[in-house]
């Protein structure tokens, strides 16, 4: 495999970790180094000879430093075949490129929102020389981070940089240039031109994007032990945002206690916090397999954990818990006498901290960023992958506490049935589909999940509730498209029944409800969730 033996390189770095040892190996191979801006300052300091690129250009720098290197000796050096064109036009070959970015992620994370100041930390130079590299690394070799210094110059010590060790470094820079871009992409497309110092005034063209092409800065955050099962390999990503919106915080920094957090941990973690994001202050949700198993709405976080768990209390058993709220003493030795995966809190007291930490294998999350959890890391969009591509919408936002819907029987519901209709609303729209959910005082009763027909959604909620059923009112996130569910539901002795409607049948299902005397509403919203 040929290899290139480095004459000259260019050093410009912002961050100068290694930079100064580097450059030393690079001076005892007798390699010639020019430099810029505060790279040369700090090499020169440390005694390393240096030449200034204004003076290997003849350019000096220009616009407050904004072009520095954007020269064709620069890029005709970077980008030269090392043929005879070049040899007439008497280029000075460079072939090696050192350079790092400008941290505008970094940045970001600080909390800087001035735009011009973000637009500041937008390197230009530093991605154009890494680019002219990666193209021509057959030539020449980039290195864009201290991480690859070490194998750099242990090429060079054995006589030249092979060709794998220069495609893939021009394969690193490739992927660190796409990435860089799409951090910026992401940030700015936050801002109005109307509003440069506001974030998400554009949330309507945000949510509306759906732009030619479509790009989502990933960041690796967590190796996973394994993937959902042990025979696959996982590392969970994040997307770099401003810190308040930055919700991949809650798997790292909201982690108080426990060990690492699994691929399924954060799949149902996430289950978790949809569902109480659109629930009301004080309540508390199960979760097992990303469906809700438990959930119920009381006066206080006790009494709304003990009515979740009383409505399954087997399925719990290994499951997550999450509370719109702070968890305190009393709740905490609940909890503690049932083997738990993961508790999801706004806040733990200390005497409630101090309890559950006495358990070594759960783990406690701290989340209470509710008014965020929408207008973060891209949620915008859901993700999907199918063959040959992704598949990319809206996420399903609409809050069922807030959906409008009419009566389409003879009879109205009452006040309870409605608070206890919309609840309903809200947890089977968080359900695998075909989804049925029975509610009675705001409390889960039972679930009908991931059904190939609604009808058997319908039975397996009302075997799960049993008794229980009687007098609870049924959501369904889609329309009935036979008379059977409504007839199997009376049957059992539910009162009230909400569901989207839009069925060619609506009118048997309303017939059945009216001859029954129950009511049923119609939302006109459907949630399938797959």
């Amino acid at each position: 495999m040929s290899r290139v033996q480095i004459k000259r390189a260019i050093l410009s770095v912002f961050n100068k970790e290694k930079i100064v040892d580097f450059a030393k190996e690079l001076e005892k191979n007798n390699v010639e180094i020019l430099s810029t801006g505060g790279t040369y300052t700090l090499l020169v300091e440390k005694g390393i000879k240096c030449i200034k690129i204004e003076d290997f250009t003849g350019q000096k720098e220009f616009f407050g430093g904004r072009v520095k290197t954007l020269n064709p000796l620069i890029h005709g050096g970077i980008l030269s075949k090392r043929d005879k064109e070049s040899d007439d036009l008497e280029i000075k070959t460079i072939d090696l490129v050192v350079v790092n970015l400008y941290p505008f992620e970094s940045i970001v994370e600080k909390g800087e929102k001035n735009i011009e100041e973000l637009i500041e930390m937008i390197d230009i130079g530093g991605p154009t020389m890494l680019r002219s590299c990666a193209k021509n690394y057959k030539f020449a070799c980039p290195v864009p981070s201290s991480d690859f210094y070490d194998i750099i110059i242990e090429d060079i010590k054995s006589g030249g940089l092979t060709e794998e060790t220069r495609f893939k470094m021009a394969l690193e820079v490739f992927k660190l240039t796409s990435y860089y871009d799409s951090v910026i992409s992401n940030i700015l497309s936050k801002f109005s031109v109307n509003d440069k110092d506001s974030i998400y005034t554009n949330k309507s063209d945000i949510y509306n994007n759906f732009s030619q092409n479509f790009t989502i800065p990933l960041k690796k955050e967590i190796d996973m032990r394994y993937g959902e099962n042990p025979h696959q390999k996982a590392s969970y990503y994040h997307i770099p945002d401003y810190k308040e919106n930055k919700l991949s915080d809650f798997f790292t920094e909201g982690k108080l206690w426990g060990k690492e957090l699994s691929y399924n941990n954060i799949c149902d973690a996430t289950a978790a916090i949809n569902i109480l994001t659109d629930l009301d202050d004080k309540s508390c949700v199960v979760i097992k397999h990303q469906n809700p198993c438990g959930a119920a709405s009381r006066a206080n976080i006790y009494e709304s954990f003990m009515a979740a768990y009383e409505g399954d209390k087997t399925s719990i058993f290994g499951g997550i818990v999450g509370f719109r709220g702070i968890v305190d003493e009393k709740t905490a030795k609940a909890l503690s006498d049932i083997f738990l995966e993961i508790i999801i809190a706004e806040s733990y007291t200390d005497e409630a901290y101090n309890i559950l930490t006495k358990k070594k294998n759960i783990r406690l999350l701290k989340y209470e960023n509710w008014k965020n959890t929408i207008f973060s890391d891209n949620s915008f969009q859901e993700i999907k992958k199918v063959v040959g591509g992704f598949l990319v919408q809206n996420k399903d936002f609409i809050n069922p506490k807030n959906e409008e819907f009419k009566v389409a029987t003879t009879v109205s519901p009452t006040k309870e049935q409605i608070e206890d209709l919309k609840f309903a609303q809200t947890i089977v729209k968080n359900v695998k589909s075909n989804a049925i959910v029975l509610i009675k005082d705001k409390m889960l009763l039972g679930v009908g999940a991931g059904q190939m027909n609604r009808v058997t959604s319908a039975r397996i909620a009302l075997d799960w509730a049993g008794d229980k059923a009687k007098g609870a009112v049924l959501g369904s996130d889609a329309f009935f498209p036979m008379p059977d569910t409504a007839l199997l539901a009376i049957e059992r002795g539910i009162v009230a029944i909400i569901q989207p409607g839009g069925s060619i049948n609506d009118k048997d299902s309303i017939k059945v409800c009216n001859d029954a005397g129950i009511p049923m509403i119609f939302t006109e919203i459907r949630h399938f969730l797959h």
